[in-house]
């Protein structure tokens, strides 16, 4: 018998499969709990994290914050927070050989970036003790009945728990046991990303704009977006070229490949001086599709739940999807804590109420990310008349451009996402009551 299967008759027994980011998150959340048992299932070797940068918004780092990462994480960015109000992107239209500031968008501290493998090490750092994590174990299949849930791992360990938590990301393999609807979209869009040592950049362009400020360099069908990591000590860069003509398309090639500079180059030619001299300065770039999940009714079964790219993978337009993996796993947490486990009925309306809380306000940012990515390339309905790189917008179409990109974040990104819990308490006792 497995450690995973040993279950006290007073403890809710939680399985959570993925070692991401959102299943990280989530045991931390879950951290303060006496009454669970936690098995997470890895499906690598050891937890690591591909892609480079990840960027943090201020209503998620209230959450990070709350689960005492604040002075760990505050050691790695380039400033220590100071809550005033920073550039989080100077906007500029790039695909000429002229380009021009058009916009400057505002958040608290410029918004929080890291690198995904130091974010992730400081969740690990945190996880509870009764956290047990099983490297190695590929999710196969599960079997909900009324009182528990089987799961088959290909490593043959077969197991049981009160409660899953898919967090197996982008391409779950548990969701199909919540949604037969969830079906992965490609945009017509890839990106190019690479990491770009400061030293390097600065060496060759000692007065580039992206040593001091996070940039994105817009313009017909293309964008490039890059800011720090690591300290400052890394520029994170990602280049997007779209074809929106293939965007829905069943397509080969969907998965990350290698690239290389001379490749990006070719495609940006055109484009000003600083956004070539940054391209130049990739080396092994790899090339990524973005693709979109199609939205989910529901994100939850009686005894299994998604969280993060499982439940609501996005295009990364906004820079949201890490933080809405943290957010789910801090509302588990948060409702967790007023679960008792011998009262199923309770626990049913628990999991009704993540649903409620979590599942409108993510499948909104999954539209307005997607809409995001139309307005960064110019590809709405009020650029139609812009059909090819370098045209020239009017003072009428170039002010909606900068409104539009910061009306969709401004829209939410500086909420406070603790207040998702006083709502959650509400619905809860409005259940309760009735």
């Amino acid at each position: 018998m497995s450690n995973s299967d040993i279950h006290k008759p007073d403890h809710l027994n939680i399985a959570i499969i993925g070692g991401g980011i959102g299943g990280l998150a989530c045991a931390v959340a879950l951290k303060k709990q006496t009454n669970l048992t936690i098995n997470l299932y890895e499906q690598a070797a050891q937890i690591t994290e591909i892609g480079a940068g990840v960027v943090i918004w201020p209503r998620t780092w209230e959450v990070l914050k709350s689960l005492g990462l604040e002075n760990e994480l505050s050691a790695l960015l380039k400033e220590p927070p100071s809550n005033v109000q920073k550039v989080a992107f100077e906007m500029r239209l790039s695909d000429r050989k002229e380009g021009f500031t058009f916009r400057k968008i505002f958040t608290k501290d410029g918004g929080y970036y890291f690198h995904r493998t130091d974010l992730q090490n400081a969740l690990l750092r945190h996880i509870p003790d009764f956290c047990q994590i099983h490297l190695s174990h590929r999710f196969q299949h599960c079997e909900e009945s009324g009182d528990s849930v089987k799961l088959v791992f290909e490593n043959g360990l077969r197991t049981s728990c009160d409660i899953v938590i898919g967090a197996d990301g982008i391409k779950s393999a548990v969701r199909k046991y919540v949604s037969k609807s969830g079906e992965l979209v490609f945009t017509g869009s890839r990106a190019f990303r690479g990491l770009v040592p400061r030293e390097t950049l600065e060496r060759l362009y000692p007065n580039h704009r992206a040593l001091v400020n996070a940039i994105m360099y817009n313009g017909k069908s293309k964008h490039i977006v890059v800011y720090p990591i690591n300290g400052g000590r890394l520029i994170n860069i990602a280049a997007f070229i779209s074809h929106p003509e293939d965007e829905g398309k069943v397509c080969s090639g969907l998965d990350v490949r290698q690239a290389t500079t001379g490749e990006i180059l070719k495609a940006f030619s055109g484009w000003e001086p600083e956004a070539i001299q940054l391209l130049s300065t990739i080396r092994k770039p790899t090339c990524w599709p973005i693709q979109d999940l199609c939205p989910l009714k529901t994100y939850t079964t009686r005894r299994i739940l998604l969280l993060g790219d499982a439940a609501h993978a996005m295009t990364p337009h906004l820079g949201a999807g890490a933080g809405q993996a943290i957010e789910d796993g801090f509302v588990l947490g948060y409702l967790f804590k007023l679960m008792q486990p011998n009262d199923p009925r309770r626990l049913n309306r628990l999991i009704q109420v993540y649903d409620n809380i979590r599942r409108p306000f993510a499948n909104h940012l999954q539209k307005i990310s997607r809409k995001q990515g139309y307005y960064n390339e110019l590809n709405m309905p009020e650029f139609d008349d812009i059909q090819g790189e370098g045209q020239r917008l009017d003072t009428q179409q170039i002010i909606a451009l900068g409104s539009a990109l910061r009306e969709n974040w401004d829209s939410w990104w500086q909420d406070c996402a603790l207040a998702d819990f006083e709502q959650a308490l509400q619905i809860l006792q409005a259940q309760e009551r009735a």
